[in-house]
C-alpha cells in the first residue's frame, strides 16, 4: 500500500465517504464475479486501515486556511481541491519536507507539487 512508508497518516474525513461509496460502485459492477462475503471483507479491511490515519475536519477554520488557495485550488476538481486543501492546512504545523501527499490522480499530484509537498503516487 502506498502509505506503508509513512509514519503519520493524516487524511480529509472526505476520505472515508469517498473510499466505502467507491468499493460500494465497484461491488455492483463485479457481483457476479466476487463472492457474497466481498464486499464485507473489503469493508472490514478499509476498516482496519482508518484505524491507522488522523482524519482532519472539515470545518470554519479548515475553510478560512484554504480560501486563500481557492485560486490554485480551482486547477483540479472539488473533491481533490478539498484533499490538498486538508494538506495545505496540515502544512501550517507541520514542516513541507515532513509531509507526502499521496495519489493515484496525476493531477491532484502535479499540483501538490507545485505547492511545494513531495508526492508519491
Amino acid at each position: 500500500m502506498i502509505w506503508k512508508s509513512n509514519d503519520v497518516r493524516v487524511g480529509s474525513i472526505l476520505l472515508k465517504l469517498e473510499t466505502n461509496i467507491v468499493l460500494r460502485r465497484r461491488y455492483k459492477q463485479l457481483k457476479n464475479e466476487v463472492s457474497n462475503d466481498w464486499l464485507k471483507e473489503k469493508l472490514f479491511e478499509l476498516n482496519s486501515f482508518f484505524k491507522e490515519i488522523f482524519f482532519a475536519d472539515i470545518n470554519d477554520h479548515f475553510e478560512n486556511s484554504a480560501s486563500k488557495y481557492y485560486d490554485t485550488l480551482s486547477k483540479c476538481k472539488s473533491l481533490d481541491a478539498i484533499h490538498i486543501a486538508t494538506v495545505l492546512d496540515i502544512s501550517e504545523k507541520y514542516d513541507k519536507s515532513e509531509i507526502c501527499v499521496c495519489s493515484f490522480d496525476d493531477n491532484m499530484l502535479a499540483l501538490a507539487k507545485q505547492l511545494g509537498f513531495n508526492t508519491r503516487g
